[in-house]
């Protein structure tokens, strides 16, 4: 039953997704304009509230905000079209000198190309022969000619100027649009809120605010790039002499949109145009070289500066994201990819309906440290988990990572094998990984510190007259002692390394050691403080068993029980255990640290004595 809803979940979420993607292929002539005009509305909404603060109105900002913004537009789409109509009788003027080239660079593959025209040119001529009757064959006893009617007046008009009334259509479309949402952001905001929010305004509210300022300052610092690109490639282009270096500049400021690739994209025209024109390779290695220049500056400084990335997308996301908005709606989708995609990723964010949309379109980690070093040990790659491990490191110091993943891992491995979910051959494989990353930390800890022995002992002047020793006596020992197996032995060993305490000796003692024996090796040890360590799962019955054995023994000295990231409540288990003067449960490292540090000062009596 469970499964055939999980079924029926899973096949209406996938009919739901191939409507909501037939509608937006569909109706791409309506909702593509829709999406630019609501974007432009995000970017131009920052200036018209700066202008109404200085108390200009919100009709007069609007406006000034919309002419200024559209007349830029206007004149940039005027330039183009004034630089592609100068260079457009030029181009058969540069077909001698890219000829030239591509015969210099490969003169195999410039015959090949020749020859592949000729044959194109000869197919061609063939087609465009008569038909003739076949001899001797009745399957064509008649000739086949297609006449077309001529073209109506009306047909013409419309061949000629549908493309330009659509775009003129739908440019004034997108500033109506623009002009619009401007003017009635507010009632438009609390009529999404009313109709989206269904009664939740606090979450719906965050939710506008946060795609607000993502996609505002996600546009607003893009445009500034993608100019601050483009101008200083126009100017470059400029420079090394390539032709209509304006409209290069221009193409390239709108291709940057694309992510990752529409700078490359933008820079083949520029490139092919300066083989074009030049007789050696300085023109086109220049230009190459521009771009490369530039793109490598503007992702590796501008953009880190101006908003560091912070678009929460990853980068598969993106690309993916732009296959499809261009599969959608073409050249305007792939445009738009970047920022519908954070549109996208903030409403997953914040409705848990398309929490999925998060986990998809977003750059953070699905998993939280714990859970993908773990997951490495089960697929049984120690090298990543090791170098996760270490990632931790670099970001907390040994003990806290040791709280939050490494038991964590320890405690969720010994879980699932008593479960069964996990074998008996992998379950081994996880704890002598753990085994290992601890020894390393060990020895690193150790170099560290003959190093600084080393070190100090250079530095320190040794006084004769001086005697003694402040510090604790050096015989006196804290004992770690595992209550059952071998993951309670790993959790000692992180305790015993993680606690350095001066004038101590902090001991471990592995899991074989026999229950008969550890009782023995208290004698021999004489310890100040005991520490038990216990994993789940029966976490408690293992760490109480122990304590009844040591405390009858040794009354007086004092335990500290580890129960590991134990579940349950703690109060409960101290009942269990016998929480006293001399016994103390804890359930961290960072907690018998403190706890062991407080009881040290109370200098109890060694047991034995």
């Amino acid at each position: 039953m469970q499964q055939s809803d999980q079924f029926a979940k899973s096949a209406w979420m996938l009919a739901s997704v191939a409507v909501v993607v037939a509608a937006l292929y569909l109706a791409k002539s309506v909702l593509a304009p829709l999406t630019l005009a609501v974007l432009l509305s995000f970017m131009l909404s920052p200036v018209c509230e700066w202008l109404e603060r200085r108390r200009l109105g919100r009709i007069p900002s609007v406006l000034i905000t919309a002419i200024v913004g559209f007349t830029i537009l206007g004149a940039a789409g005027w330039t183009v079209v004034v630089q592609m109509t100068d260079l457009a009788p030029k181009v058969p003027g540069y077909q001698k000198n890219l000829a030239a080239k591509l015969h210099s660079a490969n003169a195999q593959f410039s015959a090949l190309l020749s020859q592949v025209t000729r044959t194109a040119e000869k197919m061609t001529e063939n087609l465009s022969e008569p038909a003739h009757e076949p001899q001797g064959t009745d399957e064509w006893p008649f000739a086949v000619r297609v006449i077309t009617p001529p073209m109506s007046p009306v047909q013409i008009f419309g061949g000629m100027f549908g493309t330009l009334l659509e775009s003129l259509g739908s440019t004034g479309m997108v500033v109506i649009l623009v002009v619009f949402f401007l003017i009635r952001r507010d009632d438009l905001r609390d009529r999404f809120i009313r109709l989206v929010g269904q009664g939740q305004v606090t979450q719906t509210t965050q939710m506008l605010e946060d795609a607000s300022t993502r996609v505002s300052r996600y546009l607003s610092m893009q445009l500034l790039v993608n100019v601050t690109f483009g101008t200083a490639a126009g100017v470059g282009l400029y420079l090394i002499g390539v032709p209509n270096a304006v409209l290069w500049g221009i193409l390239t400021t709108t291709l940057k949109f694309v992510p990752y690739l529409g700078a490359w994209i933008a820079a083949l025209m520029p490139v092919g145009l300066s083989m074009a024109i030049s007789t050696n390779w300085m023109a086109p290695s220049l230009t190459i070289g521009l771009f490369v220049v530039l793109e490598f500056v503007s992702g590796n400084v501008i953009e880190p500066w101006l908003y560091g990335k912070n678009t929460g997308v990853s980068a598969v996301a993106v690309l993916l994201a732009a296959v499809l908005w261009t599969w959608l709606w073409g050249v305007t989708g792939l445009l738009l990819a970047t920022p519908l995609t954070v549109c996208l990723l903030v409403i997953g964010k914040h409705v848990p309906q398309l929490s999925f949309l998060d986990t998809l379109l977003g750059n953070e980690p699905v998993f939280e440290p714990k859970k993908r070093v773990y997951q490495r040990l089960v697929a049984g790659d120690r090298e990543e988990a090791t170098e996760l491990f270490e990632e931790n490191l670099e970001l907390k110091r040994l003990i806290e990572v040791y709280d939050t993943v490494l038991i964590p891992v320890l405690v969720e491995a010994e879980t699932n094998w008593h479960r069964g979910e996990l074998s008996e051959e992998r379950h081994l494989f996880i704890l002598q990984s753990l085994k290992e990353m601890i020894q390393e930390q060990d020895e690193r800890q150790r170099e560290l510190n003959e190093k600084e022995i080393i070190q100090n002992t250079k530095e320190i002047v040794v006084d004769p007259t001086l005697s003694g020793d402040t510090s604790s006596p050096p015989n006196q020992c804290i004992l770690c002692l595992p209550a059952h197996d071998t993951a309670d032995e790993i959790a000692g060993t992180m305790l015993a390394q993680t606690l350095e305490i001066p004038g101590y000796m902090i001991e471990s003692t592995p899991a074989t050691t026999p229950s008969k024996d550890l009782v023995d090796l208290v004698e021999q040890r004489k310890p100040v403080v005991i520490c038990i360590s216990a994993t789940p799962p029966s976490v408690v019955i293992r760490a109480r068993n122990l304590c009844l054995r040591l405390r009858r023994r040794y009354p007086e000295v004092h335990l500290v029980v580890g129960l590991w990231d134990a579940p349950g409540e703690l109060n409960k288990a101290k009942e269990q255990i016998g929480d006293s003067k001399t016994t103390h449960v804890v359930t961290t490292l960072a907690d018998a640290h403190e706890q062991i540090r407080n009881l040290i000062k109370i200098q109890p009596v060694p047991c034995g004595t």
